[in-house]
């Protein structure tokens, strides 16, 4: 009966979204992008032009990690970040967050290496819980996304998995735009670059971008890459 209930639960769930929310599929506006950071030059070195000529769907735009908890940074950022503008992407930078360390210490090092953002909002991106409880992740966040809103003048976007947020964040934030992983398979695969199941969250509120594929492929990055769709332009925000 519990697993009966679910799953009655999940379809009205999934009904509802699609109801409140533009659908990314189809959608004659939507945008298409990538996520990178130094893995996507481990093979060899991304080729850029082929990046933003032969792709099908169009690449529109890039967000490149620039920072990680209070004192990492992506090895491949400089040079990703300057290809990416050199080639003519709307480019965004992304902080991956480290729930265990110090909020004001992880945006010291993120102000520290970006004096400005680029085209896009900057994103939080928040995959960890903290062993310190919910209580103290969620003020730390906050205290995270106010600082970067305070100092650059624009609110991020936060980024998470549909797991992560409907276990930990739905119903909080409510100020901010998600950014929502619910990837197709983790294998390689033909139809890894095709969008399937779109983002169900339980509080019902609508994601504004939707990583739709961790394995995805295009022209340019040898070997797999995040795949995301936007239904509309965000550098406009």
């Amino acid at each position: 009966m519990p697993k009966l209930f679910f799953i009655i639960l999940i379809s009205l769930l999934s009904s509802n979204c699609s109801k409140n929310c533009n659908s990314f599929k189809n959608n004659p506006n939507a945008f298409y992008g990538i996520d990178i950071s130094h893995y996507q030059n481990n093979k060899s070195p991304i080729n850029w032009d082929s990046l933003s000529i032969e792709n099908n769907p169009k690449i529109s735009f890039v967000y490149i990690r620039t920072t990680m908890g209070k004192d990492g940074q992506d090895t491949a950022f400089k040079h990703n970040l300057r290809m990416a503008k050199k080639t003519g992407f709307k480019v965004g930078i992304y902080h991956y967050y480290r729930p265990n360390e110090k909020s004001n210490l992880q945006f010291e090092n993120f102000k520290k290496h970006n004096l400005s953002i680029g085209d896009l909002p900057p994103v939080v991106d928040i995959e960890e819980k903290s062993i310190l409880g919910s209580k103290y992740l969620l003020k730390e966040i906050s205290n995270f996304l106010n600082l970067i809103e305070k100092h650059y003048g624009i609110k991020p976007i936060i980024y998470t998995p549909q797991r992560f947020y409907n276990t930990y964040l739905r119903n909080k934030f409510k100020e901010y735009e998600f950014w929502i992983a619910r990837q197709n398979g983790y294998i390689d695969s033909p139809d890894n670059n095709q969008m399937k199941k779109e983002p169900v969250l339980f509080d019902t509120r609508c994601p504004l971008i939707w990583q739709y594929s961790g394995t995805g492929s295009v022209q340019g990055i040898k070997g797999n890459v995040d795949l995301n769709v936007i239904y509309k332009p965000i550098w406009d925000i």
